[in-house]
């Protein structure tokens, strides 16, 4: 991903500045200039793309998405920075155009990949299945043909395994050629796949259909489509994409079950990713189509947002913020962000020292949920003064912390009760935009955060190099 560098000086304004006064115990922290390689901002260096995709594999970053009629491109990268455009899978002979939401996996020494194209004998939309042997391709058709035929149009297809390595997949029953109460609407289905993944096992099973309030902006139109699935505790979270894709509106909600095949429940605090407007001008339009990629223990997802945010269209860019799961259970996605966002830790060869220190009554703040959308409310700390220590001393260079959304923080940093630096930021900094203090490494027992009256913090990261 390429740094924004519009976005840098909403960075650096936020760096901590040495105290004015200080204790006869305390010597202001003298700061350093942040390392601008250790971030990046969306949207990412992918442009005119849909249904993002995003593969770790051979020490690389392999991204794949809906692009155009003729089959499927691959971005290449080995740092989510700078990405190389290659051909990763021509025309299907089945298919006369249409090539969407490629998703790749790696299955039993090879790589598969699910995609959506138009069958040419009918002009329906329907799922196919190629193999490769590298994660780039060039991918082949084993089937000639599309891998099911339910006598319906299916799109977005994504692959799942339950605890004993089963695989399912999930798929939308696509709105074109599905008329529920003379409204067109995209239900989402699982079905069972043999372990070569190129027949069905069963009768598919319908999971969730757009009926929460949120998910009705397009009118006789809806849509719940763009499936991805997350195995988490034994539960299954199914993230899924409602509303016109070509509308502020579109966005990602979750529903949870014990099974790949439900029963689902929809979280309450739906949608987890939908767009953002600041005084009544959209900055981000219609995050949606999500898919999940691990880096180290980190969790990312990669989705799509309009390029022209004030002109909603099929003109999308990549973008890629971190997700996770909060104690009880519940998902969050710690964006849309347009502020800078580190890279993954374990590509920086960095460690965030905060989960393995004494948090009192901070653990809020080590859950990974930056609080930048309105659905992670609950999960903010609320408080004047918070502390976190460690038995034995930890390595730091660099104190990042994520004010709740809307909120302004000020107030003062407190290092081994000896280094001290004052921080700000007012209420209306990018979305995702944390307060970044850089200093030389240092061996740290203790961090001490002292607010200027009641603030809401989303999350907390001291950073030092890992062991």
């Amino acid at each position: 991903m390429k740094l924004n560098k519009a976005a840098l000086p909403l960075l650096t304004l936020a760096l901590a500045l040495p105290c004015a006064s200080v204790g006869l115990a305390e010597s202001p922290l003298e700061l350093t200039e942040i390392p601008e390689e250790r971030f990046f901002s969306n949207p990412c260096a992918v442009r005119d793309i849909g249904d993002p995709h995003v593969l770790p594999a051979n020490g690389e970053y392999f991204t794949f998405a809906t692009g155009g009629p003729i089959g499927f491109n691959v971005w290449r990268s080995s740092d989510l920075t700078v990405f190389t455009k290659e051909k990763a899978m021509k025309k299907a002979a089945w298919a006369s155009g249409d090539h969407w939401a490629p998703e790749v996996y790696p299955w039993q020494g090879r790589y598969v990949m699910l995609f959506t194209a138009r069958r040419s004998s009918d002009q329906s939309l329907r799922i196919g299945i190629a193999f490769a042997d590298e994660p780039q391709g060039p991918y082949e058709d084993p089937l000639g043909e599309p891998l099911f035929d339910f006598g319906y149009a299916a799109i977005d297809g994504t692959l799942v395994c339950d605890d004993g390595g089963t695989p399912y997949l999930i798929y939308s029953r696509d709105c074109s050629e599905n008329v529920v109460e003379d409204r067109h609407e995209s239900h989402l289905y699982g079905v069972q796949l043999a372990d070569n993944l190129l027949s069905t096992v069963g009768e598919p099973v319908l999971l969730t259909k757009p009926d929460a309030p949120w998910e009705t902006a397009s009118g006789d139109y809806r849509w719940n489509e763009g499936p991805a699935v997350l195995r988490h505790d034994g539960r299954y979270y199914l993230f899924y994409s409602s509303n016109y894709f070509a509308s502020k509106e579109y966005a990602v909600g979750v529903a949870v079950a014990d099974h790949p095949l439900g029963p689902y429940v929809k979280q309450a605090n739906n949608p987890l990713l939908s767009y953002v407007e600041t005084d009544g001008t959209v900055l981000v339009s219609g995050p949606g189509h999500n898919s999940f990629f691990a880096v180290g223990d980190e969790l990312f997802t990669a989705y799509h947002t309009h390029t022209y945010p004030l002109a909603p269209s099929g003109n999308r860019q990549l973008c890629i913020d971190r997700v996770g799961f909060h104690a009880d259970g519940t998902a969050y996605v710690s964006g849309p962000t347009l502020a800078p966002q580190l890279r993954p830790l374990n590509d920086l060869g960095l460690v965030n020292h905060i989960p393995a220190a004494a948090k009192g009554d901070g653990a809020p703040l080590a859950d990974g949920d930056i609080c930048c959308a309105a659905s992670s409310g609950d999960y903010v700390w609320t408080g004047e003064q918070t502390s976190f220590s460690w038995e034995t001393p930890v390595q730091a260079d660099m104190l990042l912390l994520y004010p709740a959304e809307g909120s302004a923080v000020t107030g003062r940093a407190i290092i081994n009760d000896m280094w001290t630096a004052d921080f700000a930021q007012d209420a209306n900094a990018a979305p995702g935009q944390a307060v970044v203090l850089s200093f030389e490494a240092t061996d740290v027992t203790k961090l001490e955060l002292l607010f200027d009256g009641e603030s809401r913090i989303g999350e907390v990261m001291l950073l030092g190099k890992g062991a």
